[in-house]
């Protein structure tokens, strides 16, 4: 039956679709599929095949080999709650507990592998599309199993409820359960799962992710999670059905060590001590090692087995795999550090140590502004107590440069309340004499408020600071806003409207607003501007000013460089007539969306982002925690990576040159930035 299914599946061959290829790290992918069978895989990124020559051949697009159904998430909360509805017909504590358990240890490990291995792994980037997918489906396994265990404790108690003195028992006949009965059997499944046509109902859904996560594990078709239901129930049933007794918490202990051993398997660990790898060593059959399974991922047609090699090695289906990467830098290479902080509640969620898969959620503002910034004010003064700076993840520049986000442990009350200045300013100054100590780091960039004009005159002070201070006066540090590129951005940006005459601006006395003015006026001198504010700082015959917000709907286009609060919009939209106003234009960080219920024909769109199209300039996570998609980065971030690159030896902080703004342009898109797309938000 076993070589039936391995003719079926070699002849057939199971056929990588685009959507299998969907992370940056492909190409290594295909270089060791290549080396795996008679028959091709085909990369259809590329359109071409694969061949174990390493030749390659024009190829046709071909039917992808999963389904592409998303299941509906909206109500797993829900779902996770009903087994307490049956807490008159059986115990609900053990299903929480075991059920709690599986799904906090998922998220440890996750944590813990993030810190100490891939944090720093530029080279092994997850592609945003796997992450929304993989956060999806992760958790689901636990969910199931609660519900499973619901019939099982109502139909058989005593598979569940006996006397304490037994769990030795029931832990050792578990064991042997697992070692004789489910190793095999899920062998002989795993390979079933391979067929073509079962590949494509089910089981290509966990191979759309290549490059993979601790928790890439748990991730399976939704029918597919009731196969594996029943082929690792007899690890539980066998003890039962020989002795008439099983206890819960040796079944919960079973699951939570089972998913930890599986995302064992799926992390990015190199061992490769011939305690696990030599022909000799025992443990090469009866333990797997990450690579092993990673192998199966990339040959699709080898390393079938759960967590004892043995079978294939027995079978014929073993494969070595090591998966090549390119060498990273030293881990004490930091040439560029983008100087960061925290922008709130929803900011602190989308850090990877909370979960690897919120790293590109919109910021999510869960309480009135008001709350959350006291709520983060506490939040940041406990947490100075214990971290002086939080260490993003680091990235490559232009395959030379190391650069770094590091945030200041500092809040937006701290940016709100100006008698915490200089508090701020010396703890910029402090990050600066800390990371040249460090690792020598000479270039640093000020990110979002770091630079505002209120609190170091836009980076003038801190320049002052730093040639002040006793140990940084003489190390020839650079310090960058970056906001030349963000004014040429959203000057771009407005310029694509060809025969727009005239723009509502909200932010227009700011330093980038200010820059913007100029250079719109001087590209169309009839274009007019109408700024809301209570100072006239800009004195121009094109130019105009207003403090009344409700005047926005009568202009198409709405710019907005300055955060206001939400319940301001309200009142200006709400009971106003529909206006002229289509587009709401914002560069301001962080984006938050405003709700234009009122007007529906208003259209919010975030702009100053840059898409990022070079991944030989910047590669790995330079993107992340940033409410954006992947791959695109805010146009201050880019400029202050392109003088790292170009190594610039002046600083560029106070008011922004204007006659620098269209060489800054030319600059980005000659590193394969531009602006991004909003053509299809519109």
């Amino acid at each position: 039956f076993l070589d039936i299914i391995h003719r079926s599946s070699l002849e057939e061959s199971v056929v990588k679709s685009k959507d299998v290829y969907e992370n940056d790290n492909s190409d290594r992918v295909k270089e060791s599929a290549s080396k795996t069978s008679s028959s091709g895989v085909e990369n259809a990124n590329q359109n071409v095949t694969i061949l174990p020559s390493g030749a390659t051949k024009k190829g046709k697009a071909v039917t992808p080999s999963h389904s592409n159904h998303r299941r509906n998430t909206s109500y797993d909360i829900l779902w996770f709650l009903v087994p307490s509805l049956f807490y008159k017909l059986t115990p609900i504590f053990p299903i929480y507990a075991v059920g709690i358990a599986r799904i906090v240890s998922t998220k440890v490990f996750l944590m813990l592998h993030y810190i100490f291995v891939d944090k720093d792994n530029y080279n092994n980037k997850i592609a945003q599309k796997q992450l929304i997918r993989e956060k999806e489906e992760f958790l689901l396994a636990s969910i199931m199993h609660m519900w499973a265990q619901i019939p099982l404790q109502i139909i058989f108690p005593s598979m569940f409820f006996v006397a304490d003195e037994y769990i030795g028992e029931c832990a050792w006949l578990t064991f042997l359960s697992h070692v004789f009965l489910v190793e095999p059997l899920y062998y002989t499944v795993h390979r079933w799962l391979h067929i073509p046509e079962v590949m494509k109902a089910m089981h290509g859904f966990h191979h759309l992710s290549i490059n993979t996560l601790p928790a890439t594990a748990n991730v399976q078709n939704f029918k597919e999670h009731f196969i594996y239901i029943a082929t690792f129930g007899p690890a539980f049933f066998a003890p039962w059905l020989f002795s008439g007794r099983q206890h819960w918490m040796i079944i919960g202990a079973y699951l939570v060590l089972f998913d930890a051993i599986n995302a064992w398997g799926h992390t990015n660990v190199r061992i490769r001590n011939p305690l696990f790898t030599s022909k000799y060593s025992p443990l090469k059959y009866l333990f797997y090692t990450p690579e092993f399974h990673l192998g199966h991922h990339a040959y699709f047609q080898a390393n079938y087995g759960l967590f004892m090699p043995f079978w294939d090695h027995f079978l014929g289906t073993a494969r070595e795999y090591r998966k090549q990467e390119p060498p990273l830098a030293p881990a004490n290479q930091q040439d560029f550090v983008f100087i960061g902080h925290n922008g709130g509640l929803g900011h602190l969620l989308t850090c990877p140590e909370w979960s690897v898969y919120n790293v590109y959620d919109s910021y999510k503002f869960l309480l009135p502004m008001q709350v959350e910034a006291i709520l983060m004010k506490v939040v940041g003064t406990i947490a100075r107590l214990f971290m002086k700076f939080y260490y993003c993840p680091r990235y490559f520049i232009d395959d030379k440069y190391v650069g770094r986000i590091i945030c200041i442990v500092r809040t937006p009350w701290d940016f709100a309340s100006p008698k915490n200045y200089p508090a701020v300013n010396k703890d910029i100054v402090n990050l600066i004499r800390h990371e040249h100590k460090r690792c020598g780091t000479r270039y640093f960039g000020l990110g979002n408020w770091t630079k505002m004009k209120q609190l170091n005159n836009g980076g003038v002070d801190i320049v002052d600071l730093v040639e002040k201070d006793a140990y940084l006066q003489d190390k020839n540090i650079r310090v960058w806003t970056g906001d030349t590129l963000t004014t040429a951005s959203v000057y771009k940006q407005i310029m694509d409207f060809p025969d727009l005459e005239e723009l509502f601006f909200i932010g227009g006395n700011g330093k980038i607003g200010n820059a913007v003015v100029q250079l719109l006026i001087k590209a169309r001198p009839n274009f007019k501007i109408r700024i809301l504010s209570k100072y006239h700082a800009i004195k121009h015959p094109n130019v105009s000013y207003t403090d009344n917000l409700k005047e926005m709907l009568n202009f198409k286009v709405v710019l907005v460089g300055k955060i206001l609060p939400g319940r301001k919009y309200d009142q200006a939209l709400r009971g106003s007539d529909a206006g002229k106003t289509c587009y709401i234009l914002d560069y301001s960080v962080p984006f938050i969306p405003i709700h234009t219920k009122h007007h529906k024909q208003i259209k919010h769109i975030q702009i100053g982002l840059l898409e990022s199209t070079n991944k030989m300039f910047l590669k790995g996570p330079f993107d992340v925690c940033m409410s954006h998609d992947q791959s695109h980065i805010y146009p201050c971030h880019a400029c202050c990576i392109i003088n790292a690159a170009e190594k610039r030896e002046t600083n560029e902080t106070g008011e922004i040159e204007i006659e620098d703004v269209e060489r800054y342009w030319d600059k980005a898109l000659s590193y394969g930035l531009r602006n991004r797309d909003i053509s299809k938000l519109m």
